[in-house]
């Protein structure tokens, strides 16, 4: 994987792509991209300028989608927009604007994770400061505030679960662990659905910004304008934005630029 190169610094090449585009699409994790990292993810909060840029954007016609590992109401509920796209539990659960929530999970593997969520509450439950995350269809096991030792206790339960249940897919992301039903389902099967069942005639620039190695799966598969939020890092991105600072200077431009 080659260096990224800074996106505003690149921002003409990149202009020049979106004005020959037909039609724009833009979708962007939350923790870290929208929102600054912060200790408890109960915190997290969206400013309210970002909030409008992204309004302003479905208004002029930008597909806009947020694709979080969260489950799906509480990154609804925290972005507070009607109009866009959601993707929740890296990619399991599903909102179209106007429609129902999607659950993409068969009932094997409901079963499957339900089991999952009792073993590691019971193996888990007296480790101080790790806190098991039942979502729609995935269980996190957040580490963040936990002492060295206890994590690798954590991880050690986990490798356990892993041997019993060898078709869960271990998905490492900062200071957590998600466990999903299988291999297949991801953030970029969501989203590339999604662009599926939203077809638009003429040409379309897919971006996706994203802080985390859970990300790395949609930049190695997109074609588009990939984009690694935070410090330079090897990446399969073609470009880097330093901060969630940094995102809304982009958002800006995108919506001066969009048609």
């Amino acid at each position: 994987m080659s260096g990224p190169r800074h996106l505003l610094e690149a921002w003409e090449e990149v202009r020049r792509r979106i004005l020959r585009a037909s039609n724009l699409a833009i979708f962007t994790d939350f923790d870290g991209t929208l929102v600054p990292i912060v200790r408890s993810p109960e915190q997290a909060r969206l400013s309210p300028p970002v909030r409008l840029l992204l309004s302003r954007l479905t208004r002029k016609g930008v597909m806009v989608g947020v694709a979080s590992g969260r489950k799906l109401a509480d990154v609804r509920g925290r972005v507070g927009l009607r109009g866009i796209w959601y993707v929740g539990s890296h990619g399991y659960s599903l909102y179209r604007p106007g429609s129902r929530p999607r659950i993409l999970l068969a009932p094997a593997q409901k079963a499957r994770m339900a089991e999952v969520r009792r073993i590691l509450r019971q193996k888990l439950g007296g480790l101080a400061r790790i806190r098991v995350e039942p979502k729609e269809a995935t269980v996190a096991v957040h580490y963040r505030n936990a002492s060295r030792r206890t994590a690798a206790a954590a991880a050690a339960a986990i490798r356990q679960v892993l041997g019993i249940h060898p078709r869960l897919r271990l998905l490492p992301g900062k200071k957590v662990w998600d466990l999903l039903p299988d291999q297949r389902t991801s953030k970029w099967t969501a989203i590339k659905g999604i662009l599926q069942e939203e077809r638009r005639t003429g040409s379309r620039l897919l971006f996706y910004l994203g802080d985390d190695s859970t990300d790395e799966h949609v930049f190695q598969r997109m074609r588009g304008i990939s984009v690694a939020v935070g410090k330079r890092r090897r990446t399969a991105a073609r470009f880097f934005l330093r901060s969630p600072g940094e995102v809304r200077l982009f958002l800006e431009r995108l919506c001066e630029v969009a048609k």
